[in-house]
């Protein structure tokens, strides 16, 4: 269960589809990283451009990983609290639904072979019924399946994205870590931030436990078979 900005809920259905499969190609992207000698490397050909997620270690990002893929899509007794690092870890999902939109669109955009199949609009079709399936401010005009304009996907993925976060606090980390504490406190307390919103500590696995989390990743955001 995660608190979103609609209320406390579980992402279901063509929503939580979008976001598993997120979740599932970050993973797979990660795993190839997990190195019991450079458990401590930076991964910057993972990178989100979400600075707070970045800055992480290859297990760090899997355990947040996890720990987001739990609460967004499975029934949990209490919400994940909402920190830095958690929203950050959501956002990144989203930029990766983007990504792949992008490198779909690039690869498959212009092709007219239809040996392809349903590859072709992969991504597109998930974030279209994604947003199909959730509540929230229609749009009137939405993009066919097959749409190879990438601005109106980045609008969609950015309202589904929306429907999740409450705002972008976490971009503002470095602008309140590296100040006098009490003017620290003063800007968290006019902006409604709480005390610990920055100062919450990444799960942070041994490579030897990352396999074992990435399993029950996998578990949580692949779709059982019928």
């Amino acid at each position: 269960m995660w608190h979103t900005s609609r209320g406390d809920r579980v992402l279901r259905g063509d929503e939580g589809a979008l976001v598993g499969t997120s979740i599932d190609t970050m993973i797979d992207a990660l795993l190839v990283h997990v190195d019991v000698d450079d458990a401590d490397e930076l991964v910057p050909d993972c990178d989100s451009g979400i600075a707070v997620f970045d800055q992480l270690t290859v297990c760090q990002r899997i355990g947040l990983l996890h720990d987001v893929a739990e609460h967004l899509l499975m029934e949990t007794s209490a919400a994940m609290p909402l920190t830095a690092l958690a929203e950050a870890t959501v956002a990144a999902i989203f930029v990766e639904a983007r990504d792949q939109t992008a490198i779909e669109i690039d690869l498959f955009g212009d092709t007219e072979n239809i040996q392809w199949g349903s590859e072709v609009t992969y991504w597109r079709s998930l974030v279209l019924n994604a947003y199909r399936s959730t509540p929230l401010v229609c749009l009137d005009d939405l993009p066919a399946v097959d749409s190879c304009d990438l601005s109106r996907w980045e609008d969609l993925i950015d309202i589904l994205a929306g429907a999740i976060l409450w705002d972008r606090d976490f971009e503002m980390a470095e602008s309140f870590l590296d100040i006098d504490p009490n003017v620290s406190q003063q800007r968290r307390k006019l902006l409604g931030i709480d005390d610990d919103y920055f100062t919450s500590v990444a799960p942070d696995p041994r490579p030897e436990e990352a396999f074992g989390l990435v399993s029950r990743t996998r578990e949580i955001v692949r779709p059982k078979p019928r």
